[in-house]
């Protein structure tokens, strides 16, 4: 075949197009437990962080996988309906939990993940957290004591808030830490935590908003909200426990 003619071109365009996707094909399938195993640890690092300030090493992208296991957290995550029921073969941990929301309310018929965690003989639950930011989604997690009362610690992320400003929801550990030891009832009523301004009344406990990220701060106080109200029946039968 004369190398010079269009026909050749074509066809050896076609053939090495043909072997790099072969290729690409063949790396990606390699590389797709390796990738899996990623995806799973940053999860669990995620989960781990709402009860960082109770463990002995922080849990990062290396370690999450090692401190979960340790923490027999397989055998010790569930998940419940709007009613506070556990659901038989529903694995929290494969839940896309924004499939569970919609418009930042839990949908009727939602399926949330708990994750439970004994850490020094204390039982803390760890419960997803979905909303919306300033610019767009955010989410995390909270962890709850065995009283179904008091905030054991908590963690934020978002998609795309303001560098500097609704992103320490985030980047600004300062910010989570004030959740811990907040009640989300009080005289056996509901009232989640708020994030206000310094100053302003709450009718339940409160932590400080971010300065100059009132939108953001917001968004984290209607998240906690509305995401706990679909845990309410599941905290109300820890708390008659």
């Amino acid at each position: 075949m004369n190398r010079n003619s269009n026909s050749y071109t074509v066809i050896y365009a076609a053939v090495l197009t043909a072997i790099v996707a072969v290729l690409l094909a063949l790396a990606a399938l390699g590389l797709k437990d390796q990738q899996k195993k990623n995806t799973d640890n940053e999860k669990k690092m995620q989960v781990l962080a709402a009860v960082a300030s109770h463990l002995t090493q922080e849990p990062n992208l290396q370690n999450a996988g090692e401190i979960w296991a340790s923490l027999n957290m397989d055998d010790n995550k569930f998940t419940v309906n709007g009613k506070g029921e556990v659901l038989d073969n529903v694995d929290p941990f494969e839940i896309d939990i924004k499939n569970q929301f919609s418009q930042g309310k839990v949908i009727a018929d939602a399926q949330l993940p708990v994750f439970k965690a004994n850490i020094d003989g204390k039982d803390y639950y760890i419960l997803a957290l979905f909303g919306n930011g300033l610019w767009d989604v955010i989410s995390g997690y909270v962890s709850v004591e065995a009283d179904g009362n008091t905030l054991a610690g908590a963690t934020f992320d978002h998609k795309g808030e303001t560098a500097g400003l609704g992103a320490k929801i985030k980047d600004d550990p300062a910010f989570a830490a004030q959740f811990a030891g907040k009640h989300i009832f009080r005289d056996g009523q509901f009232t989640s935590v708020a994030v206000l301004k310094k100053g302003k009344a709450s009718e339940g406990d409160k932590v400080d908003a971010i300065t100059g990220a009132t939108m953001t701060s917001n968004g984290v106080s209607d998240m906690i909200k509305n995401s706990l109200e679909g845990y309410l029946p599941f905290l109300q039968s820890l708390q008659n426990k």
